[in-house]
Protein backbone atom coordinates (compact mmCIF):
# COMPACT_ATOMS: atom_id res chain seq x y z
CA UNK A 1 0.00 0.00 0.00
CA UNK A 2 1.25 3.46 -0.92
CA UNK A 3 -0.42 6.59 0.41
CA UNK A 4 0.69 10.18 -0.16
CA UNK A 5 -0.96 11.49 2.98
CA UNK A 6 -1.45 9.99 6.43
CA UNK A 7 -5.26 10.41 6.64
CA UNK A 8 -6.45 7.03 7.90
CA UNK A 9 -3.20 5.30 6.89
CA UNK A 10 -1.64 4.86 10.34
CA UNK A 11 -0.79 1.22 10.95
CA UNK A 12 -0.78 0.32 7.25
CA UNK A 13 2.97 0.45 6.70
CA UNK A 14 5.98 2.62 7.28
CA UNK A 15 5.50 6.27 8.20
CA UNK A 16 7.85 8.27 5.96
CA UNK A 17 8.82 11.70 7.28
CA UNK A 18 12.21 12.35 5.64
CA UNK A 19 11.86 14.60 2.57
CA UNK A 20 14.91 12.95 1.00
CA UNK A 21 13.32 9.51 1.36
CA UNK A 22 10.15 10.83 -0.26
CA UNK A 23 12.21 12.34 -3.05
CA UNK A 24 13.74 8.91 -3.64
CA UNK A 25 10.27 7.47 -4.16
CA UNK A 26 9.25 10.26 -6.54
CA UNK A 27 10.92 8.55 -9.47
CA UNK A 28 9.14 6.34 -11.99
CA UNK A 29 11.80 3.65 -12.05
CA UNK A 30 12.32 3.41 -8.30
CA UNK A 31 8.59 3.42 -7.66
CA UNK A 32 8.17 0.53 -10.13
CA UNK A 33 11.02 -1.41 -8.50
CA UNK A 34 9.51 -1.06 -5.04
CA UNK A 35 6.07 -2.08 -6.34
CA UNK A 36 7.64 -5.14 -7.97
CA UNK A 37 9.24 -6.24 -4.72
CA UNK A 38 6.16 -5.52 -2.62
CA UNK A 39 3.69 -7.33 -4.86
CA UNK A 40 5.71 -10.21 -6.29
CA UNK A 41 8.39 -10.84 -3.69
CA UNK A 42 12.20 -10.86 -3.70
CA UNK A 43 14.02 -10.30 -6.98
CA UNK A 44 17.39 -9.54 -8.51
CA UNK A 45 18.24 -6.31 -10.31
CA UNK A 46 17.74 -8.09 -13.63
CA UNK A 47 14.27 -9.24 -12.61
CA UNK A 48 13.40 -5.74 -11.36
CA UNK A 49 14.64 -4.31 -14.65
CA UNK A 50 11.94 -6.22 -16.51
CA UNK A 51 9.24 -4.56 -14.38
CA UNK A 52 10.78 -1.08 -14.39
CA UNK A 53 11.82 -0.94 -18.02
CA UNK A 54 15.41 -0.15 -17.07
CA UNK A 55 18.77 -1.83 -17.54
CA UNK A 56 20.00 -4.18 -14.78
CA UNK A 57 22.87 -1.80 -14.00
CA UNK A 58 20.45 1.12 -13.61
CA UNK A 59 18.24 -1.01 -11.38
CA UNK A 60 21.24 -1.91 -9.21
CA UNK A 61 21.85 1.79 -8.63
CA UNK A 62 18.20 2.47 -7.82
CA UNK A 63 17.99 -0.53 -5.50
CA UNK A 64 20.99 0.74 -3.53
CA UNK A 65 19.37 4.16 -3.27
CA UNK A 66 16.08 2.66 -2.07
CA UNK A 67 18.06 0.58 0.45
CA UNK A 68 19.81 3.72 1.70
CA UNK A 69 16.40 5.12 2.64
CA UNK A 70 15.13 1.87 4.16
CA UNK A 71 12.59 0.84 1.51
CA UNK A 72 14.39 -2.32 0.36
CA UNK A 73 17.04 -4.60 1.78
CA UNK A 74 19.18 -7.50 0.68
CA UNK A 75 17.33 -10.77 1.13
CA UNK A 76 19.22 -12.90 3.65
CA UNK A 77 16.84 -15.87 3.54
CA UNK A 78 18.03 -19.38 2.81
CA UNK A 79 16.31 -19.35 -0.57
CA UNK A 80 18.13 -16.15 -1.52
CA UNK A 81 21.46 -17.60 -0.36
CA UNK A 82 20.94 -20.59 -2.61
CA UNK A 83 20.26 -18.30 -5.55
CA UNK A 84 23.47 -16.35 -4.84
CA UNK A 85 25.59 -19.46 -4.39
CA UNK A 86 25.63 -20.11 -8.13
CA UNK A 87 27.18 -16.73 -8.85
CA UNK A 88 24.05 -14.82 -9.71
CA UNK A 89 23.17 -11.32 -8.54
CA UNK A 90 22.14 -10.24 -5.09
CA UNK A 91 18.51 -10.80 -4.23
CA UNK A 92 16.52 -7.86 -2.87
CA UNK A 93 13.24 -7.68 -0.98
CA UNK A 94 10.89 -4.93 0.17
CA UNK A 95 11.66 -3.79 3.71
CA UNK A 96 8.03 -2.80 4.30
CA UNK A 97 4.76 -3.93 2.71
CA UNK A 98 3.50 -0.36 2.46
CA UNK A 99 4.17 3.27 3.33
CA UNK A 100 2.45 6.59 3.88
CA UNK A 101 3.84 10.10 3.90
CA UNK A 102 3.78 12.32 6.96
CA UNK A 103 6.24 15.18 6.53
CA UNK A 104 7.42 16.96 9.69
CA UNK A 105 5.79 20.23 10.70
CA UNK A 106 9.04 22.16 10.20
CA UNK A 107 9.58 20.94 6.63
CA UNK A 108 9.88 23.58 3.92
CA UNK A 109 6.31 23.79 2.53
CA UNK A 110 7.53 24.65 -0.97
CA UNK A 111 9.89 21.68 -1.03
CA UNK A 112 7.19 19.35 0.26
CA UNK A 113 4.67 20.64 -2.27
CA UNK A 114 7.12 19.92 -5.09
CA UNK A 115 7.90 16.42 -3.78
CA UNK A 116 4.23 15.64 -3.13
CA UNK A 117 3.20 16.78 -6.61
CA UNK A 118 5.91 14.69 -8.30
CA UNK A 119 5.32 11.60 -6.16
CA UNK A 120 1.56 11.78 -6.70
CA UNK A 121 2.05 12.00 -10.47
CA UNK A 122 4.31 8.95 -10.38
CA UNK A 123 1.72 7.03 -8.36
CA UNK A 124 -1.16 8.07 -10.61
CA UNK A 125 0.74 7.15 -13.78
CA UNK A 126 1.47 3.69 -12.39
CA UNK A 127 -2.15 3.27 -11.34
CA UNK A 128 -3.53 4.49 -14.66
CA UNK A 129 -1.39 2.03 -16.61
CA UNK A 130 -2.74 -0.87 -14.54
CA UNK A 131 -6.36 0.22 -14.87
CA UNK A 132 -6.13 0.80 -18.62
CA UNK A 133 -4.39 -2.55 -19.15
CA UNK A 134 -7.35 -4.22 -17.44
CA UNK A 135 -9.87 -2.21 -19.47
CA UNK A 136 -8.15 -3.28 -22.69
CA UNK A 137 -8.56 -6.97 -21.85
CA UNK A 138 -11.82 -6.75 -19.86
CA UNK A 139 -14.04 -8.05 -22.67
CA UNK A 140 -12.25 -11.39 -22.43
CA UNK A 141 -12.98 -11.59 -18.68
CA UNK A 142 -16.67 -10.64 -18.29
CA UNK A 143 -17.01 -11.99 -14.75
CA UNK A 144 -14.07 -9.93 -13.49
CA UNK A 145 -15.27 -6.86 -15.42
CA UNK A 146 -18.69 -7.16 -13.80
CA UNK A 147 -17.13 -7.45 -10.33
CA UNK A 148 -14.62 -4.63 -10.83
CA UNK A 149 -15.52 -1.02 -10.11
CA UNK A 150 -14.50 2.00 -12.16
CA UNK A 151 -16.40 4.99 -10.82
CA UNK A 152 -16.29 8.78 -10.62
CA UNK A 153 -18.45 10.57 -8.05
CA UNK A 154 -18.74 13.89 -6.28
CA UNK A 155 -19.43 13.97 -2.55
CA UNK A 156 -19.95 16.89 -0.20
CA UNK A 157 -17.82 16.70 2.93
CA UNK A 158 -15.97 18.71 5.53
CA UNK A 159 -12.29 18.10 6.26
CA UNK A 160 -13.18 15.86 9.22
CA UNK A 161 -15.77 13.96 7.22
CA UNK A 162 -13.32 13.37 4.39
CA UNK A 163 -10.81 11.96 6.87
CA UNK A 164 -13.54 9.66 8.22
CA UNK A 165 -14.33 8.45 4.70
CA UNK A 166 -10.64 7.71 4.12
CA UNK A 167 -10.42 5.70 7.33
CA UNK A 168 -13.63 3.80 6.56
CA UNK A 169 -12.48 2.82 3.07
CA UNK A 170 -9.11 1.61 4.31
CA UNK A 171 -10.84 -0.30 7.09
CA UNK A 172 -12.97 -2.17 4.55
CA UNK A 173 -9.96 -2.97 2.38
CA UNK A 174 -7.53 -3.94 5.12
CA UNK A 175 -8.50 -7.65 5.45
CA UNK A 176 -7.89 -8.04 1.71
CA UNK A 177 -4.50 -6.33 1.52
CA UNK A 178 -1.80 -8.55 0.02
CA UNK A 179 0.30 -8.10 3.16
CA UNK A 180 -2.61 -9.04 5.45
CA UNK A 181 -4.27 -11.95 3.68
CA UNK A 182 -2.68 -15.29 4.43
CA UNK A 183 -5.57 -17.43 3.20
CA UNK A 184 -5.64 -17.07 -0.59
CA UNK A 185 -8.88 -18.62 -1.90
CA UNK A 186 -8.80 -20.69 -5.05
CA UNK A 187 -9.28 -18.47 -8.08
CA UNK A 188 -8.23 -15.30 -6.26
CA UNK A 189 -6.12 -12.73 -8.09
CA UNK A 190 -4.16 -9.68 -7.09
CA UNK A 191 -6.41 -6.67 -7.71
CA UNK A 192 -5.11 -3.14 -8.10
CA UNK A 193 -7.13 -0.68 -5.99
CA UNK A 194 -6.61 3.07 -6.31
CA UNK A 195 -8.46 5.56 -4.11
CA UNK A 196 -8.45 9.19 -5.20
CA UNK A 197 -10.24 11.96 -3.35
CA UNK A 198 -9.51 15.45 -4.65
CA UNK A 199 -11.31 18.41 -3.05
CA UNK A 200 -12.20 21.15 -5.49
CA UNK A 201 -10.92 24.69 -4.93
CA UNK A 202 -13.11 26.84 -2.67
CA UNK A 203 -15.74 28.74 -4.59
CA UNK A 204 -15.25 32.50 -4.72
CA UNK A 205 -18.55 34.39 -4.41
CA UNK A 206 -19.34 36.79 -7.25
CA UNK A 207 -18.54 40.45 -6.67
CA UNK A 208 -21.35 42.17 -4.81
CA UNK A 209 -22.95 38.90 -3.65
CA UNK A 210 -24.49 38.69 -0.15
CA UNK A 211 -21.70 36.31 0.95
CA UNK A 212 -19.06 38.87 -0.01
CA UNK A 213 -20.95 41.71 1.61
CA UNK A 214 -21.24 39.76 4.87
CA UNK A 215 -17.47 39.41 5.01
CA UNK A 216 -16.89 43.21 4.97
Amino acid sequence: MATTRRSGAEGYGRRVTDPQALRALAHTGRYAILERLQTRGPATATECAEAAGLSPSACSYHLRLLARHGFVEEDSSEAASERRSDGRERVWRAATPGWFTDPPADADPREMQAIDATLTRVMMASSDSRVLAFVDRAAAEPEWRAAALLSNSTVVATVDELAEISQALLGVLRPYFLSERTDRPEGARDVHVSIRMAPRPPEVPPAGSPAEQNED
